[in-house]
């Protein structure tokens, strides 16, 4: 009787839990920009579903930011976009790249910067050198790899 209840007892305890950390669930749109106003950028402006590049279907995942940062006057554009599952973010590394070069097809003559932090990706015109390592750590703050 004794071996039984051991027996039932360790199976209990085995079934009761499995032990591990679940996984990080990365944040939102919102954590990302209100990480990037922590870190001294303004957001003027914010457009959902324009990627920048009229002739990709990357729309469902964008969001155009205009934002300054601390107390610049001068603004510049955000493509900010985000994969909701591991596989579509990296089955979209090609469509992103088209989107980019879309773009800058679009607006010759301009500097483009990418920044890549998974489930993230984001690019713009013109950044400041001191945009990108802020955008991300807001993008790491708020779950990126």
């Amino acid at each position: 009787m004794r071996g039984l209840i051991s027996l039932l007892l360790a199976l209990t305890v085995a079934a009761c839990g499995n032990f591990t950390a679940p996984i990080p669930t990365p944040g939102t749109m919102d954590d990302v920009i209100a990480g990037l106003v922590l870190r001294g950028v303004t957001v003027h402006r914010l457009v959902s579903g324009n990627a920048g590049c009229p002739s990709s279907e990357l729309h469902n995942n964008a969001v155009m930011l205009e934002v300054s940062i601390d107390d610049r006057s001068v603004t510049h554009a955000i493509y900010l976009l985000r994969w909701r599952r591991a596989s579509d973010y990296a089955g979209s590394v090609q469509a992103f790249a088209d989107c980019v070069a879309e773009y800058q097809a679009l607006n010759p003559g301009q500097t483009v910067s990418r920044v890549e932090s998974e489930p993230w990706r984001a690019y713009g015109p013109g950044w400041p050198a001191d945009l990108g390592p802020r955008l991300v750590d807001a993008l790491r703050a708020a779950g990126g790899d």
